[in-house]
């Protein structure tokens, strides 16, 4: 089927239901992209990410300013949670709503007998958990970091001027956190392992790591995904950890695992050793004092060991 053009899908939004509409949004869009699948599996690991466009890409941050008007009404008490902010389709997302109830949840338990958090959100784009964590708990003062690259940071700091938004790794490590979360945000790190040490090395009380794939019988491995669906007119590569491997450094840098979430969102993967489903990890932090925060020193140091 040839692409609508715009006055086509004008005139099909006025006088078709909305559910064969979404349909046409979803023809138009494999036929643009029919060569180039969403999700595939790179055999050989991780790529060289010169000849892909990555995060950085301004499709990504002007896709998620455009639909910041919207994000920011469906966030409104009293309706549910259930817009998710990389989506074009305005419709209710049971996985989005259980996604930010489970942050609730971790967000409730870190602020317990706290007028005051300070929170790293770690990859958290232009700062959606920021309206979440407002939505949910107004009373409570946020002392908020969002880290993310550049074109990103300057995209939050223009719709939420009282967060703190880092482009640099080194100043938003440079502090340490009652709650760090990586949400979405740690698979498209290629030395995860590194980069989750030092998270848990900045945290004095939780850390949640969601939105995170994973895969249970087979080592992990690395896909290329391409979300031009979402308006991203880009692709990054992402590790599918398996949950034993992860689970296993997570004990080895000291942290101690509080409670695993269902999250609901199971990409389809062309010839990958095994499909993913997406799940979220709340840890107790080791304390800095402590023998857990040389744990994690220690750990840092042996992934920059050849």
């Amino acid at each position: 089927m040839p692409k609508l053009s715009r006055t086509a899908r004008s005139i099909a939004r006025n006088i078709l239901p909305p559910i064969v509409t979404r349909g046409l949004r979803s023809v138009a869009h494999v036929d643009r992209g029919s060569d180039m699948p969403d999700w595939e599996y790179l055999p050989g690991g991780w790529p060289d990410e010169r000849n892909l466009r990555g995060w950085n890409d301004d499709s990504v941050v002007s896709t998620q300013l455009a639909r910041w008007p919207a994000f920011l009404e469906s966030a409104e008490s009293p309706r549910p949670f259930g817009l998710s902010h990389e989506s074009a389709v305005p419709d209710p997302d049971y996985a989005v709503h259980n996604t930010v109830m489970s942050f609730a949840y971790v967000l409730a338990r870190a602020a317990h007998d706290r007028g005051r958090l300070s929170m790293l959100d770690w990859g958290g784009g232009i700062g959606h958990y920021y309206v979440y964590a407002r939505e949910l708990m107004p009373e409570l003062t946020l002392d908020y970091c969002c880290y993310d690259l550049p074109s990103l940071a300057a995209g939050g700091r223009s719709v939420l001027p009282q967060v703190s938004f880092q482009d640099s790794e080194e100043a938003a490590l440079s502090r340490r956190y009652d709650l760090v979360i990586a949400s979405s945000s740690l698979q498209y790190s290629q030395d995860w392992q590194t980069k989750l040490a030092r998270l848990a090395g900045v945290c004095d009380g939780y850390l949640y790591v969601t939105r995170q794939p994973f895969i249970q019988q087979a080592p992990s491995f690395v896909v290329v995904q391409r979300p031009h669906r979402h308006g991203y007119e880009t692709e990054y590569p992402g590790w599918f950890l398996n949950e034993s491997e992860f689970l296993a450094f997570t004990a080895e840098i000291g942290l101690t695992l509080l409670r695993e979430f269902l999250i609901e969102e199971r990409p389809v993967v062309p010839d990958a050793p095994e499909q993913a489903d997406y799940r979220g990890f709340l840890f107790a932090a080791p304390s800095a004092t402590s023998s857990g925060g040389s744990r994690t020193s220690e750990a840092i140091e042996s992934r920059r060991r050849p």
